[in-house]
């Protein structure tokens, strides 16, 4: 089958299956919220800001490698897996020494117990890698798709029942790991490779000097996500973060419906246009015009409609996250055009020139986020659109 007509398939199957896991995930997100409440929720938001990127630290960093390899021989396999086993159990590790200090931090107790019991997703994610990375180098998205439906499905059954049965924050805890491990065993199960021992020093080197650069980008881009959440957490408090973890969650969760399937399915097709001497720069052009052509008007739209909205979805304790939706959603639109184009860099193997340009935005917003803190959660927002927009 031609590399187009391969790609076509798999934006189709990540299109349906991204659309249907947002659908039952933001569900679930809705129930759990007016289950909970925004204490519980900022919570939550104030352990996850270290679960999250101890995550993707591992989920697609050194299995990018994978992806881009002119070839990805069992050596290669077995060299990424190993890497990311020994880097998933160092942040584990990490995140036990944190969690402390974060509770300290944010003077909230329980914080450092829910970073504990969270902290072996981080684990389960790393080991889950590779498979993962094999389904999307030979662009086998249907099973990928399926894989995070039943993930999300299985967590909120988890999740609202922990919820009506008084678990209180600790539902969103069993949601998580639940839906962690139904994607861990179905990317498993899917794929014929097992690990091995059989690597060499070579390949080794390849896999972790790869690694390394995705890995600066993926810190630059969940520090620049994250970021907002510590410094609301530490001036503003549990509900302050939960107010505007919410506004974030629905700009991120929009910006994911419409560029996930592109950016998934055309990393692996500009890797495969490469390896095979196509053009991937025209293929580039015209996603970021497809990506222009429909988050334009789905994000004016947010703006304009985010009080209603928050209001109707949310209740009226959550009001106060409407003006922070409206003045983050001129960075729905960056995050659909940017992420298009960061799956091409990482398919050409530039991923370090993209990591240098992700931690600048960072230090620059956690200058401004400072500043603005003083002045409320929107004018945090309006300084997170405006380092990512002034870059």
């Amino acid at each position: 089958m031609s590399v187009a007509r391969q790609f076509s398939r798999g934006v189709a199957w990540m299109a349906l299956g991204n659309w249907i896991e947002q659908a039952v995930n933001f569900a679930v997100f809705v129930t759990l919220a007016r289950l909970l409440g925004a204490r519980d929720y900022g919570l939550l938001a104030m352990a996850s800001v270290f679960i999250v990127l101890s995550e993707q630290l591992v989920r697609e960093s050194l299995s990018e490698y994978l992806i881009a390899a002119e070839k990805a021989d069992p050596e290669d396999l077995n060299a990424t897996f190993w890497l990311l086993t020994v880097l998933g159990c160092l942040l584990a590790l990490g995140l036990a020494l944190v969690a402390p200090l974060a509770a300290r931090a944010y003077g909230e107790p329980e914080v450092q117990r829910l970073i504990m019991t969270l902290a072996p997703s981080v684990i389960i994610v790393a080991l889950n890698a590779v498979p993962v990375a094999i389904l999307r180098r030979r662009l086998d998205f249907r099973i990928l798709s399926l894989r995070a439906i039943a993930g999300v499905v299985l967590g909120g059954i988890v999740g609202i029942g922990m919820a009506l049965n008084g678990f209180g924050v600790w539902s969103f805890v069993g949601q998580w790991l639940t839906l962690i491990s139904t994607n861990a065993v179905m990317a498993w199960t899917a794929v014929d490779w097992r690990p091995g021992f059989a690597t060499t020093r070579a390949h080794l080197r390849r896999a972790a000097g790869f690694g390394a650069q995705v890995l600066g980008l993926r810190a630059g881009e969940l520090a620049a996500t994250q970021t907002p959440l510590l410094v609301i957490g530490a001036t503003l408090g549990p509900e302050a973060t939960g107010l505007f973890s919410v506004a974030w969650r629905l700009v991120e969760t929009l910006a994911f419906l419409i560029v996930t399937p592109l950016r998934q399915a055309s990393q692996s097709a500009f890797a495969a246009l490469t390896r095979e001497g196509g053009d991937a720069g025209a293929l580039l052009e015209d996603l970021i015009r497809l990506a222009a052509l429909v988050a334009l008007p789905f994000f004016t739209g947010l703006v304009v409609l985010a009080g209603p909205m928050i209001g109707l979805v949310f209740g009226e304790g959550w009001a106060g996250a409407a003006p922070v939706l409206a003045a983050l959603g001129a960075m729905g639109v960056y995050i659909c055009l940017a992420r298009v184009q960061i799956a091409f860099c990482l398919a050409a193997g530039r991923a370090g020139q993209v990591a240098v340009l992700a931690w600048a935005a960072v230090f620059l917003m956690a200058v401004l986020i400072w500043v603005a803190s003083r002045w409320g959660m929107v004018a945090v927002a309006l300084a997170v659109v405006g380092a990512h927009v002034g870059l």
